[in-house]
């Protein structure tokens, strides 16, 4: 599946991944808020898209470390907010963050981040130090999936 086939850009700020079933957040909170985030602050992000509904949805949260990691392809090309490269599809909005962070690591006050631009995933201490990007996902209902592009 090349990358045009696997991600679609729904027109409406969306992007759906084929191959996951996930649909994602097209821009991120570098794209959105000008800024690095930490944890709380993602939290927050995620917590305003889903409060306003935004693309008609109320079930956006961050995602796992495997849904985080499955963005991920090097032989995929997009710009982060500094114009250097990194590895998520084109259908994404460019200049992003050059990272994403995951959800909150069940029983410990940890997350995951992924580097957008080498693959690399850390666990770094201290959750409200964070300064990363983050990208809202959601997976839609069975009832949702029927009507995919």
């Amino acid at each position: 599946m090349t990358e045009k086939e696997r991600f679609v850009d729904n027109g409406d700020g969306t992007v759906t991944d084929r191959k996951t079933g996930l649909m994602w957040v097209r821009t991120d909170t570098m794209n959105d808020l000008k800024k690095w985030v930490n944890y709380q602050e993602a939290v927050d992000y995620v917590w305003e898209l889903k409060a306003g509904k935004f693309a008609g949805y109320d079930d956006w949260r961050l995602p796992g470390r495997d849904e985080m990691l499955a963005l991920y392809d090097e032989a995929f090309s997009n710009k982060d907010t500094f114009g250097k490269e990194i590895h998520i599809s084109s259908r994404f909005a460019p200049g992003g963050g050059l990272s994403m962070m995951a959800q909150i690591i069940r029983g410990r006050p940890r997350t995951f981040v992924l580097s957008l631009r080498d693959g690399e995933i850390s666990a770094p201490d201290g959750l409200w130090t964070l300064s990363e990007s983050a990208r809202a996902v959601r997976t839609p209902a069975a009832h949702d999936r029927q009507n995919m592009p």
